[in-house]
């Protein structure tokens, strides 16, 4: 009897899910019908240029779904459509009102309308910008379609979409699009940049140092890091200071003399800190702080067990000031290959640099002074320039 009821019990429930399978099938919703079919067709009025069909196609879907659960068009699309067709109230108001209007639109992904929106919209830039100009919006919401027009052209967040999102936020700082900047646009990002550099330096020893060794060409090399107006700088440069007037020094040992152009090694190497005067796409101009050590060391030794017996002038904490001016040459898009395929921007400039550093204490003190220098360094850089 158990048996009999389960069988009984497993073919109803597979009867009343093929009753409902069948009636899934036979179920036909003429809205869906209809918007399919329009959405196509307002697709090709849209391809064929045709915009007064178009705006007619729109308006019917928009009219057919707006009491529906799920309305005609993606979020996207209807801004785009609304932006191309000029209908700039409309747009305006969901764009003001993002968090009421977004959760109730739906993606279809069977046809994608806004590639052909897109291409009509670079077709028809300039006609949009002038309508928008001639609209009876206010100067805030004609800023917003302003930028919402490039950032659609563009296709994408470039660095003129980044300067007028900061233009805007001056203008309006209380905005009543903060919604829609916050939840929908592309954050403005920081100008984020990383470049590595070699070059050569000019180095000028002033004061008594000065009238000791002479001045000299040395090699530099760099990694800066620039993020928004702040200018930072890893750096070294190095090479030789040779002595100018002949001087002798006595050791626990002996006497030693230095001869005109014996060479001592120099070097220097620390941090800079700056702010940029001056960033745009062609050119920086930062002053800067400059924290670093520098030492000036003999060279009499060929055996490096013997480098403790070298002589050093100066072995110091040092500190200066400085300006930076760099020329963007060229930029470039450079694939990557870790990054989904999406590339990644990259620039070559020329930087020049001149400072002068106030040295703490020499080892002697016939040999007080300070350095000055010039810097010419070509840079390889990473990100926006």
């Amino acid at each position: 009897m158990k048996k009999l009821m389960s069988f009984c019990l497993i073919l109803a429930t597979f009867s009343l899910s093929a009753q409902i399978e069948n009636e899934i099938r036979s179920y036909v919703d003429s809205s869906e019908i209809i918007i399919r079919n329009g959405r196509r067709y307002l697709e090709k009025n849209l391809m064929d240029g045709n915009f007064s069909k178009a705006t007619e196609v729109y308006n019917f879907l928009a009219d057919k779904t707006e009491n529906k659960i799920y309305l005609a068009f993606s979020y996207d699309e209807d801004l785009g459509l609304n932006l191309l067709l000029k209908n700039f109230s409309d747009l305006s108001n969901k764009a003001i009102n993002y968090s009421q209007y977004f959760p109730k639109y739906t993606h279809n992904p069977e046809i994608n309308l806004y590639p052909a929106i897109q291409e009509q919209l670079v077709k028809q830039e300039k006609e949009v910008s002038s309508a928008i100009a001639q609209s009876g919006l206010s100067d805030e919401d004609k800023d917003m379609l302003y930028i919402f027009l490039y950032l659609v052209v563009a296709d994408k967040a470039d660095d003129m979409y980044y300067s007028q999102m900061k233009e805007f936020h001056k203008k309006y700082p209380q905005t009543k699009y903060f919604d829609f900047i916050n939840n929908y646009l592309p954050r403005v990002r920081a100008r984020v940049s990383s470049a590595y550099g070699f070059g050569v330096s000019g180095v000028f020893p002033t004061g008594k140092l000065g009238e000791g060794f002479k001045s000299n060409v040395n090699f530099n090399l760099c990694w800066d890091f620039n993020i928004g107006k702040v200018y930072s700088s890893l750096y070294m440069q190095a090479g030789a200071l040779k002595v100018k007037t002949p001087f002798s020094v006595n050791n626990s040992v002996q006497t030693i003399t230095f001869d005109e152009d014996e060479n001592f090694t120099y070097l220097d190497a620390g941090v800079l800190v700056g702010y940029f005067a001056v960033r745009n796409e062609h050119i920086h101009v930062a002053p800067f702080g400059a924290i670093m050590g520098t030492s000036l060391t003999s060279n009499m030794y060929d055996n490096p067990d013997d480098e403790k017996y070298e002589l050093d002038i100066i072995s110091s904490f040092t500190a200066g000031l400085g300006l930076k001016t760099e020329i963007k040459l060229f930029d470039y898009e450079m694939h990557n290959f870790y990054g989904n395929g999406y590339g990644q921007k990259s620039y070559v400039s020329l930087k020049f640099e001149g400072g002068y550093n106030v040295i703490a204490k020499t080892e002697f003190d016939e040999f007080d002074g300070d350095v000055a220098y010039v810097r010419a360094t070509l840079m390889w850089g990473f990100g926006s320039f």
